[in-house]
């Protein structure tokens, strides 16, 4: 029986809350913005040269509007509920990480002083936001002495989810119609199983998404800690305020799943991995040289942090239980987090990690993630991406032992190294490169799978030589991975599966390409075995292995849907999550 997509994180109604001009969550819609803001300005111009750099990779478009998720298989959907954090739009002039081409080219697009204007103009490219969206928001970071998330944005972007609950495709009207449902347990997920019914669970992407902040502080602390006593006080009543509201039933009938904890900057209670691109060269700027992260990059969970996790987040006192995503934490937070899902189970209370969408580095621990730096020159010669932001492989361990989960994403920003990047420029170049450049996305979607599962496959064993009465099912390697798209995050997406109408068309590819592995003319395009400073092709016996008896098929059908849905008969119950 085929079975239909489950996406542990996307982004269904961030453009259409934040533009009015899209009608609903169902309807497509391009970002003209993007043709229209620069009309004016005649021949070569510094700021549109730049942000069409920018901007080219970007999914100017809606990705995972339920129109393209409906005809792309995908049933059951985790919305993610995201406040844009005001670093976001603020240009980080005068721009002194740059080096002085790099600042010429900033200064003529951007200004080195305040043109909001322009911020206006740029911000509408980036994210296909309305000219009055984001007007109101330049206001809040400009005008205002605070910046209240959770009133503002989040309730606004709850409340337009929850008034799509039971809407009904505007463009598909015949017997077949697709209706979108809300659930808030398991057992509603279930009742909900039909082909014609998009089930959606919600959940939040960042923390700052739950608390009221002085805009000085939010742009100029590291932490909490940096702030008076007076001010500390009224950030820390503001966060636990808004977590009873959010475990409130009456307000919140749908009480978010999951939490991620840290996301692209400053929330003053934890820190966050580095996740813009840096410059390519000298002279052309990169993402990093724009927005700032530097406020409280790499840090860890800071104490009041680790108190809203265990007292009143995870807690079960104060309403249903809301489990985290460590997504975007850094190596440091990760770690801090490890420690309190390790008490936690140590005193018979299991917690899962969910770490919703992300890639492998490669790389064995977090200890030896930090001896290097998140730069261009890392990631030269690898295959993926070496960063922090992605897992390494003691996390991949931590979530298995947890009985977690982890959403694997489909985003060449976050991916690829540079020897991926290299082979990517080369087949663009060639005159039909869409079924080259299909097959190398695939590739680095199974490579990323197949290394999850060959460290838990290690991990078991070892557990096994060492627990023989005790011993875990080698199988079980394969129940911790899934798909987490980040479809409509401001993302640069695989270029012919940018959007979620693709995914069924990617879940065949996926299967297709475990079976072709060893023919002949897949050998440029085989699964990757990755090491810790080094990659090659998995030889057959070594594949087989890690397929554990499963059929492509099998294996397809557990990442795009079956370990989602055995991960909510768990955790997504009445039971685990009220106590």
């Amino acid at each position: 029986m085929r079975k239909p997509i489950a996406d542990l994180h996307c982004h269904p109604s961030l453009k259409p809350v934040n533009n009015s001009k899209i009608k609903d969550i169902w309807t497509y819609k391009k970002n003209i913005y993007t043709k229209v803001l620069f009309k004016g300005i005649i021949g070569i111009s510094p700021r549109r040269w730049l942000v069409n750099a920018f901007v080219k990779d970007l999914a100017t478009y809606t990705q995972s509007n339920l129109d393209s998720c409906y005809e792309g298989d995908n049933r059951l959907l985790f919305l993610s509920i995201y406040p844009v954090e005001r670093q976001f739009l603020k240009p980080d002039r005068p721009f002194e990480s740059s080096t002085k081409k790099q600042l010429f080219i900033l200064s003529r697009v951007f200004g080195l002083n305040l043109k909001r204007h322009l911020d206006t103009k740029i911000i509408r490219i980036l994210t296909g936001f309305s000219k009055t969206k984001v007007t109101d928001y330049l206001k809040s970071v400009y005008d205002s002495e605070y910046v209240d998330y959770f009133e503002t944005d989040l309730l606004n972007e709850y409340k337009y989810i929850k008034d799509s609950h039971l809407s009904n495709s505007p463009t598909i009207t015949n017997i077949n119609t697709p209706t979108f449902k809300l659930v808030s347990n398991y057992k509603e997920y279930l009742e909900s199983v039909d082909n014609n019914i998009i089930a959606g669970i919600v959940t939040i992407e960042g923390m700052h998404a739950l608390a009221k902040y002085r805009t000085k502080d939010l742009f100029n602390a590291n932490t909490i800690y940096d702030l008076s006593d007076e001010r500390q006080t009224e950030l820390k009543d503001s966060f636990k305020a808004n977590i009873i509201r959010l475990k409130d039933k009456e307000e919140f009938k749908y009480t978010p799943f999951f939490i991620t904890f840290s996301h692209h900057f400053n929330n003053l209670i934890s820190g966050h991995a580095k996740s813009f691109a840096d410059p390519k060269n000298k002279t052309i700027p990169g993402f990093s040289n724009v927005f700032n992260q530097s406020k409280g990059l790499n840090l860890g969970i800071t104490s009041f942090g680790k108190e809203l996790i265990k007292d009143h987040l995870l807690s079960r006192s104060n309403g249903a239980r809301i489990l985290i995503d460590t997504k975007h934490m850094p190596l440091e937070a990760r770690k801090d987090y490890a420690k309190i899902v390790n008490r936690l189970r140590n005193d018979g209370d299991n917690v899962p990690i969910i770490i919703s969408h992300t890639a492998i580095n490669g790389i064995s621990t977090r200890e030896k993630a930090a001896q290097r730096s998140d730069t261009n020159q890392l990631d030269k010669r690898s295959y993926v991406s070496r960063w922090d932001i992605n897992i390494t492989d003691q996390d991949i361990i931590e979530v298995f032992e947890s009985d977690g989960i982890i959403g694997v994403c489909l985003h060449d920003g976050r991916m690829p190294g540079g020897k991926f990047k290299k082979l990517f420029k080369g087949f663009k170049r060639k005159s039909k490169p869409d079924e080259s450049i299909n097959r190398l996305h695939t590739q680095m979607f199974l490579t990323n799978v197949f290394h999850i599962v060959k460290i838990n496959l290690k991990h078991i064993r070892k557990h096994n030589e060492n627990n023989v009465g005790n011993s875990i099912l080698e199988v079980d390697a394969w129940k911790t991975i899934c798909l987490g798209s980040d479809n409509d995050g401001i993302v640069d997406p695989f270029d012919n599966f940018s959007t979620a109408s693709t995914l069924d068309d990617f879940k065949h590819r996926a299967m297709k390409a475990i079976g072709y592995n060893f023919k002949p003319f897949w050998k440029n395009f085989r699964i990757l075995s990755i090491d810790e400073n080094s990659y090659s092709f998995f030889d057959k016996e070594e594949l087989f292995d890690l397929m554990l008896g499963l059929s492509p098929s099998e294996i397809s059908d557990r990442i795009f849907s079956d370990n989602v849905v055995m991960f909510l008969s768990k955790y997504f119950t009445d039971e685990y999550l009220n106590g």
